[in-house]
């Protein structure tokens, strides 16, 4: 054997027991253990409870760790690789529990979540009248649609004395805006529904017959569109660029600059649509009646949402978070539609009468408007068209 082929057949020989020794002697990557989350307690909860949530590896990277409930983060107390508490949010809503690790997401059971109402009267003594003055001093003759402007002031389209009413907050002192005989020359009728622009704080009225009525802060009134009875809804869009009026026995929402001209269609073949809102996004929906909530897409199609949730009732209102509220005028109580598309009674006994308490122990003597402020609270009027008892105006703070 060569000198040249020995030292060759040694070389091959130690690098392939080198090779064969570095093998034996690697180990596996360890795998990488993920978050997971077993189970929590409790499952029903409700604003400012602790909830307690299990698993395995929950510390995985505690700096960039969030405990999400219903899609809302939630403050972490006490915190180990096996459980992790954390304080519910206010309105959180029923939905997942969820734990977030940087981009990652990790999902837990759901809880339920289980909301105080709480339901007061602000103005209205419940008597037939059109009396000013202290909240509860202060009488209607069927309020019925209502508006917040960004101050928290609400005006109410007080239907059968014709009047526009302010309550002026915070103590909701109750003033009216007389409507004349004739608005530059039209004869404005009942007023029925009110909206309001943010930006100029001018108001909208429609009659619910064939016109529509803008009002200035200080009252001045003029009608700027008429068009084919009844109208119903009316809504400033979130840019205060354009306003869409309903018409109630033609199914159909015309779009109109601010000044009433310029009429263009919008959407059609709607059943009975009432009144008309924009949430936080810029997105329609009207009511119908008997029927469920619609969302109006911007090609003017309509789907309804929450599972086709029905109510018999005309108005509706939405907040920030999503969540849907119905007033029922028949059943005499508030339905929400949460932004899951659950839909629960959050407040009103069925019973037909004003009465002031927490959720189902309440109750409404006919509801019919309903808004929403920037804070999250909601008003409502009442009447019952059988007694003409209600005439009050409630508020509903939830939490």
């Amino acid at each position: 054997m060569t000198p040249i082929f020995t030292r060759f057949a040694a070389y091959f020989i130690g690098a392939f027991l080198l090779a064969s020794c570095s093998k034996k002697n690697s180990s596996p990557e360890p795998a990488i253990q993920k978050p997971t989350i077993t189970s929590i307690a409790p499952t029903i909860v409700k604003g400012g409870d602790i909830i307690t949530v299990f698993g395995k590896n929950l510390l995985k990277d505690i700096a960039h760790t969030s405990l999400l409930i219903n899609g809302k983060v939630a403050q972490m107390t006490v915190t180990t690789n096996d459980s992790i508490k954390g304080v519910v949010p206010v309105m959180a809503g029923t939905g997942t529990v969820t734990l977030t690790v940087g981009t990652d997401s990790y999902d837990g059971p759901s809880c339920t979540y289980r909301y105080k109402v709480t339901v007061t009267t602000i103005a209205g003594n419940g008597l037939v009248g059109s009396t000013d003055g202290p909240g509860l001093q202060a009488s209607f003759n069927c309020p019925w649609g209502i508006a917040a402007n960004p101050n928290g002031d609400l005006f109410i389209a007080d239907t059968y004395n014709r009047l526009i009413r302010k309550l002026t907050a915070p103590n909701y002192v109750v003033s009216t805006y007389s409507i004349p005989t004739l608005v530059n020359g039209a004869n404005f009728y009942s007023p029925y529904n009110i909206a309001v622009d943010t930006v100029t704080q001018n108001l909208y009225v429609t009659d619910f017959n064939q016109h529509l009525m803008k009002m200035t802060p200080s009252g001045n009134m003029d009608v700027i569109y008429s068009d084919v009875m009844p109208l119903t809804g009316i809504a400033v869009d979130p840019n205060s660029s354009h306003l869409y009026v309903s018409n109630n026995t033609n199914g159909t929402i015309v779009r109109l600059d601010m000044d009433g001209k310029n009429r263009v269609p919008f959407a059609a073949n709607l059943v009975t649509p009432r009144n008309i809102i924009f949430n936080n996004k810029g997105q329609m929906f009207v009511a119908a009646f008997p029927g469920p909530v619609y969302q109006i897409g911007s090609n003017g199609s309509a789907n309804p949402i929450g599972s086709g949730t029905k109510f018999d009732g005309w108005e509706i209102a939405t907040d920030t978070l999503g969540n849907f509220y119905l007033a029922d005028h028949v059943n005499n109580n508030i339905r929400m539609i949460e932004k899951s598309g659950s839909s629960i009674i959050i407040a009103g006994s069925g019973q037909a009468a004003d009465i002031d308490g927490v959720g189902l122990e309440a109750s409404f003597n006919g509801p019919q408007g309903i808004t929403i402020d920037t804070k999250g609270t909601l008003y409502v009027t009442t009447y019952n068209y059988n007694s003409t008892a209600g005439n009050r105006v409630r508020k509903i703070v939830l939490e």
